[in-house]
C-alpha cells in the first residue's frame, strides 16, 4: 500500500479571488519539481485580478529539506516573483532547523525587504495584513489551520 505523502501532489497553489495566493509545499525532490512549483506560482500570479500585486502564504512545513538542485531554483523563483509579489510569508517548522536554516539562505540571496519567514501563523498575518482584505485574512487564517489540523 502506497503511503499518503508518495500519492499526494508535492504542492497545492490556491487562489479564491483576492490577492492571496496560498501554497503549500509538500516536497521538492528535483529541479523539475521546482520548475513546475515556479510555472504553476507564475500562472496563478497571472490569475490575481486588479492593479494591486498578489501576497503569497507559502507554506513550507511538512518539507524537511531541499536537495541543492531545488534550492538554487527555488531563489531563481524568488529573484525573479520579486517583482511581481507585494509581501511573501513564508512558514517552516522551528523544530525543523536545517529547513529554517536552508529558507533563511534562501531568503536573503533573494533580497526582497518584504519576504520573511515565520513559525507561527500569527506572526505571519500580522506580515500580510497589511495588503490583504478581510476576506483574504480569513482565508490565510483557514489556509494556515488546515495545517495544522492534520498534523495533530
Amino acid at each position: 500500500m502506497p503511503s499518503r505523502s508518495s500519492t499526494r501532489p508535492p504542492y497545492s497553489i490556491q487562489t479564491g479571488g483576492g490577492r492571496l495566493i496560498e501554497a503549500r509545499v509538500f516536497r521538492l525532490r528535483t529541479r523539475e519539481d521546482a520548475d513546475g512549483y515556479s510555472e504553476m506560482l507564475a500562472a496563478h500570479v497571472r490569475r490575481v485580478p486588479g492593479a494591486d500585486y498578489p501576497v503569497l502564504l507559502a507554506d513550507h512545513r511538512p518539507v524537511i529539506i531541499y536537495p541543492q538542485a531545488v534550492a538554487n531554483r527555488l531563489v531563481e523563483l524568488f529573484l525573479d516573483m520579486n517583482t511581481r509579489l507585494d509581501r511573501v510569508a513564508i512558514i517552516a517548522s522551528r523544530s525543523n532547523a536545517t529547513m529554517v536554516l536552508q529558507l533563511e539562505r534562501l531568503i536573503r540571496e533573494a533580497s526582497h525587504t518584504k519576504r520573511r519567514l515565520f513559525f507561527t501563523a500569527e506572526d505571519a498575518i500580522e506580515h500580510l495584513s497589511p495588503s490583504l482584505d478581510s476576506n483574504d485574512l480569513h482565508r490565510a487564517r483557514r489556509f494556515l489551520e488546515s495545517f495544522e489540523a492534520t498534523a495533530v
